[in-house]
């Protein structure tokens, strides 16, 4: 079309519209999209081309021409374009500065969870600060817009070129679709985020990963089929209690369970499946570790951000003590589930894993069977969980109870002095009188806080409390020194409750067990480089970086016990059950007795980068599932031939234990195993 002007009587000007203009208007905000993509990519695990930049330009694509039809349905066009530019940036913008932080992705499902937030401020503060070139990099798409913004031209409403840029936005999202889902190993991820959060923005990017969470948790995530591991190596669905060796009769730590009748009464496949699979699933052994700490009181804590890295022993003698003299777990790994501490403490209390913070407010409700206070409540112990802390963080004011527990934290019948962090020796100091002169055995948690980011002076005030005690100790990074030093608050509160339980002549007969929420993933690069001695390039997929040692103490132990068998937070629950001669079913928990002759499989999920989730490690070697390599162990006795099968048994056990997992606590699984005593409701005759 031309148009033409009539200028005078004589002269005529024919001027081509301006389409070029106009097809860039439409396509702005695609591309300040597909550009807020790759810097969030960029910053937060560095650019590295895939298919990942192919599913992102298409999605980009086909959300940004849908925005610039909506903008052209509006008069005041312009602004439209501006706010929704404004909308996008912020929002990228705040996952970077939470990424810098956390080290992790912001997600809808903790949303309402984390009471009190405005008490973050700092880390906060020190994030934007952090990622500040980050964020000006980000707005100028918005600065351009607002310099050359009555250059931006669009076509009219509901013209031919308006309505092709729905046709245009509707086939590019028909596009990517196409490209992911006949893909298996993508389907999986970005249909049931079993995945670390992060791992699917890098496989997919933000956007996506945001649509497909908030799908999930209006609809819930759809069901996976994943073959039972188990089907080809045992016939019998119900396990025997016992076995004849030649050696010895094998006892099981099992409570005759009948599954058959379960699975005939089960309401729907899902759950059908779930029978199927832990009838299948081998029970872990008795062995001669069983009823190790019978009748005994235990003390268990979970340490916030703790690594066995900072145990200096002329500062930390009590810590160093435990660590040495106890049971020695040389190849204990906690790994990112996703969820930061939430999921690191539901898997250290329940002995099972979850892929977000969501596991302790959807706890509430459902039936705990294997959450550690449960077990010892049913065995006639007193149990008490105590947190530093606001009660309501996460909802463990309604999870904890379900968990067993008599709960009390900070604003919640935990009176302490108001610091950033809180101290961990105070908390000590205001509860031992509770629970030290029961006149039964009593099982106690801490949730501990002291050893919280930030790791500097002035962002933690526990840190700077014991600044002087930590100058001379060997290392020069000043960040490695702040969180040694707001871990002589764990040395401190550990020391004082020995102290107590000594003069209470208590001491021989209380166990100690303590494990991390996560690793330390506040501490720069530099600084895990130099604490870990590992390189500093790409640590944070490192697997090493994981490794730390659950604590196991008792006063009473004549020497220390070593075990190098690969064990992760899951296998904490079942370990000591079987250490306290406790009574319960090992066939439904994911974790195993690490003391057992089961084979035990450690998941390490690392953070984004080459390092990958769903990594583990057995007695037989390591798997890497990025670059899908094995490495056998000085122990490996596979030949070269068998190692591709064991690769495969191992990856659908390792499938089927975090699906099963998950889906323990989303269908409420265990009350149609247990009556509210625990008991079977099905036993075999």
């Amino acid at each position: 079309m031309k148009i033409t002007y009539l200028v005078d009587d004589c002269e005529e000007i024919t001027v081509k519209p301006r389409i070029d203009n106009r097809l860039l208007g439409v396509l702005l905000i695609p591309a300040v999209i597909f550009f807020l993509e790759l810097c969030t990519r960029l910053f937060c695990f560095g650019f590295t081309f895939g298919k990942a930049i192919i599913y992102i330009l298409l999605f980009s694509l086909s959300l940004g021409l849908l925005l610039s039809g909506v903008v052209m349905l509006f008069k005041r066009r312009n602004l439209l374009i501006g706010l929704f530019l404004s909308v996008l940036i912020l929002y990228y913008g705040f996952n970077i500065v939470y990424y810098s932080i956390f080290h992790t992705f912001f997600s809808w499902s903790t949303v309402f969870m984390a009471a009190d937030v405005t008490d973050f401020y700092r880390e906060a503060i020190a994030g934007v600060i952090d990622a500040s070139l980050q964020i000006i990099v980000i707005f100028i798409p918005l600065v351009l817009f607002i310099l050359y913004r009555k250059k931006v031209e669009l076509f009219e409403r509901f013209s031919k070129p308006h309505i092709l840029n729905f046709v245009c936005a509707a086939a590019a999202a028909v596009l990517i679709l196409s490209l992911l889902l006949p893909v298996e190993a993508n389907r999986k991820q970005i249909q049931a985020l079993q995945l670390n959060y992060s791992e699917v923005v890098k496989s997919f990017g933000l956007a996506i990963a945001n649509i497909e969470e908030g799908r999930e948790l209006i609809f819930g995530a759809p069901e996976i089929e994943i073959k039972n591991p188990y089907e080809v190596t045992i016939t019998l669905t119900n396990q025997s209690d016992v076995t004849l060796n030649i050696e010895r009769l094998i006892f099981y730590n099992t409570l005759n369970i009948d599954f058959d009748k379960l699975i005939e009464q089960a309401p729907n496949s899902t759950i059908r499946n779930m029978h199927e699979y832990f009838a299948l699933n081998p029970a872990s052994d008795k062995n001669e570790y069983t009823g190790y700490f019978a009748g005994k009181n235990l003390i268990f804590l979970t340490l916030e951000a703790f690594s066995d890295k900072v145990i200096v022993p002329e500062l930390m003698p009590t810590l160093y003590r435990m660590a040495t003299e106890g049971f020695v777990f040389t190849n204990f790994y906690s790994g990112q589930w996703g969820g930061s501490t939430a999921s690191g403490e539901y898997a250290n209390l329940t002995g099972n894993l979850y892929t977000s913070a969501a596991c302790l407010r959807n706890s509430a409700n459902k039936y705990n069977y294997s959450a550690m206070g449960n077990m010892f409540k049913r065995s006639g112990y007193y149990t008490y969980a105590y947190h530093n802390w606001y009660g309501r963080y996460y909802d463990r004011d309604k999870s904890h109870p379900s968990y067993g527990y008599t709960y009390k934290a900070y604003g919640m019948g935990l009176e302490i002095t108001y610091y950033w962090p809180t101290s961990d020796y105070e908390m000590a100091v205001k509860t031992i009188d509770e629970y030290i002169n029961c006149d039964k055995p009593f099982h106690v948690y801490y949730l501990t806080l002291s050893g919280h980011t930030n790791y500097t002076w002035s962002g933690n005030n526990m840190a700077s409390r014991h600044r002087s005690e930590v100058q001379n100790i060997g290392f020069t990074n000043e960040n490695v020194k702040a969180i040694i030093a707001c871990n002589l608050e764990v040395e401190n509160m550990l020391a004082y409750l020995i102290e107590r339980l000594a003069e209470a002549g208590k001491l021989e007969d209380t166990v100690f067990a303590m494990n991390c929420d996560h690793y330390p993933y506040g501490l720069p690069d530099a600084a895990l480089a130099q604490l870990y001695g590992l390189e500093e390039k790409n640590i944070r997929s490192n697997i090493e970086l994981y490794k730390n040692q659950f604590i196991l103490w008792c006063a009473s132990m004549e020497k220390p016990v070593i075990v190098d068998t690969p064990a992760a937070a899951y296998d904490i629950v079942p370990t000591l059950a079987n250490l306290f001669g406790l009574e319960y079913e090992s066939k439904v928990i994911t974790g195993t007795d690490i003391l057992s002759e089961k084979e035990n499989i450690a998941i390490i999920n690392t953070n984004t980068g080459a390092g990958g989730n769903w990594n583990w490690k057995t007695e037989q070697g390591t798997y890497y599932s990025v670059s899908k390599k094995f490495v056998k162990s000085d122990d490996c006795t596979l030949t070269d031939d068998e190692i591709e099968g064991y690769v495969v048994s191992v990856n659908n056990k390792v499938s089927a234990m975090s699906k099963y997992s998950i889906y323990i606590l989303d269908y409420d699984y265990y009350r149609y195993l247990f009556d509210s005593n625990g008991k079977p409701r099905y036993s075999k005759e």
